[in-house]
């Protein structure tokens, strides 16, 4: 596991939120850019013993956190991403909230430089969320062009998390 998710081991927790004790609610919010590591991120939580849920909807949050909160010593972690981009507006608030209800909230946002995105979504194959509809057109400036667009609408919970650059990170750090 990456150093940087250290502080979210089993001994690095509260004792009240490992016991489960009442009123206790944490949730650890893994987000930023498409192929910076999320899955990555949330496998790691998950293997240090985090219920992990991706790509959840912001308006279901506090829901699942209720239901969550009725089982026994469960850590949540949750990426929330571009694929929700029409919820993201509402994000930030809906954080906030809960907050002020006594909610932990860690939020981690994953960065890479473009170039390195640009390189890893070559190598997967795999199309940007946003790049769609670019078909018949250049598609290194289509990506280019969605990273940044992507970059525009995560700046709000980019500037209310710890960001973790993974440009020079592997999947097994």
């Amino acid at each position: 596991m990456s150093p940087a998710f250290d502080h979210l081991v089993p001994g690095a927790i509260p004792e009240s939120a490992r016991t489960g004790a009442p009123g206790t609610r944490e949730i650890v919010l893994v987000t930023g850019i498409s192929g910076s590591g999320k899955s990555v991120a949330l496998h790691a939580l998950e293997d240090a013993g985090f219920f992990c849920v991706d790509n959840l909807p912001p308006e279901l949050l506090p829901e699942f956190l209720r239901l969550e909160s009725e089982r026994t010593v469960r850590r949540v972690a949750v990426a929330v991403d571009v694929r929700t981009a029409g919820s993201l507006p509402r994000l930030v608030p809906l954080l906030e909230r809960l907050m002020n209800e006594g909610v932990k909230v860690r939020s981690v946002f994953l960065d890479s430089s473009t170039d390195t995105l640009v390189r890893r979504f070559s190598e997967t194959r795999r199309p940007h969320p946003l790049s769609k509809g670019h078909l018949g057109t250049d598609t290194h400036r289509a990506l280019i062009e969605a990273i940044e667009l992507e970059r525009e609408l995560l700046a709000t919970i980019r500037v209310r998390s710890t960001i973790l650059d993974t440009s020079q990170l592997r999947p097994v750090q």
